[in-house]
């Protein structure tokens, strides 16, 4: 029964979170779209290409065919309510964290404690001793360079995949280590008072988060998989009597944010296209150069 509580609530929390998110949640780009179905994402319009077009002046042929007569149609959503996407980010980690910071407030006997839902779990699943969870934790890791390797098409390319793994491990290594030096709490077996939190949940969702971030817009099932395998080490964490319910969930919330911070943050240095558009400008009293950047 508890272990049925527990997975609905991590697949109710996560998976309509990857099912229907955006892609990469940028709702306040501004979208030009060209009439001949080349579409651009530019931060402002030009004033210099504005009066270009007003003026019907001539272009090379580079440009012929993304800047003419009507070219761009500006669709804006400045009336909609602004949600940057590092506060959206955060909504998923946050309730898993205060989740399980709840777990810890009751006494032994309320039916959100860590111990009543504990007990329940191993008398659910008494005397199981799996070590299978010391290699689910790593699967959604090794799913991201896996489809790499096979071809399947992701966000970043390999070296910054690299560099979005390393970093992602190292932030969630950092917080992990640091909290179980300054958070003693036993564990539920009397093995060590560094249970807070589960370094293998954390593990485990990190490289989920990662898997979902680079491959939702191939195919939402992907980050569903990645994240089924996630609690599956989660509720694995618990069978084996190895953590608290606390210690799981907030081990998937720092997982969680560690990935989603470093995306965020990401800054790509390779595998970059030629962004930059370069036009001539003609003003009432002289000439120069306009350039518009593609993001």
């Amino acid at each position: 029964m508890i272990s049925s509580k527990l997975i609905f609530i991590f697949l109710i929390l996560l998976i309509p979170h990857t099912l229907f998110s955006q892609r990469f949640d940028f709702e306040n780009s501004i979208v030009l779209k060209s009439i001949r179905s080349s579409d651009l994402k530019l931060p402002v319009t030009s004033p210099d290409i504005d009066f270009l077009l007003k003026n019907n002046l001539s272009f090379t042929n580079e440009f012929k065919d993304s800047v003419n007569t009507k070219l761009f149609e500006t669709s804006s959503i400045q009336n909609q309510i602004v949600r940057p996407q590092w506060v959206r980010g955060a909504i998923i980690p946050a309730a898993l964290i205060v989740a399980g910071t709840i777990t810890l407030l009751p006494d032994y006997h309320c039916l959100i404690s860590k111990y009543h839902i504990q007990e329940e779990e191993l008398e659910m699943f008494p005397g199981i001793n799996t070590p299978v969870d010391n290699y689910l934790q790593f699967v959604p890791l090794a799913a991201v360079f896996g489809l790499k390797a096979a071809g399947v098409k992701s966000r970043s390319d390999l070296p910054n995949q690299i560099a979005i793994m390393v970093k992602a491990e190292f932030l969630m290594g950092v917080i992990v280590h640091g909290m179980k030096k300054t958070i003693r709490i036993e564990r539920p077996t009397g093995g060590g008072m560094n249970t807070m939190p589960s370094g293998h949940t954390a593990q485990a969702f990190v490289a989920a988060t990662i898997l979902d971030m680079e491959y939702r817009d191939t195919s939402p099932w992907i980050s569903v998989g990645g994240y089924v395998v996630a609690t599956t080490t989660a509720i694995g964490r618990m069978v084996n009597n190895k953590h608290w319910i606390s210690d799981v969930l907030i081990g998937a919330g720092i997982g969680i944010f560690s990935a989603k911070v470093v995306y965020y943050t990401h800054q790509y240095r390779w595998g970059k296209k030629n962004n930059i558009v370069i036009l001539p400008a003609i003003y009432k009293n002289g000439g120069g150069i306009s350039f518009a950047m593609i993001l």
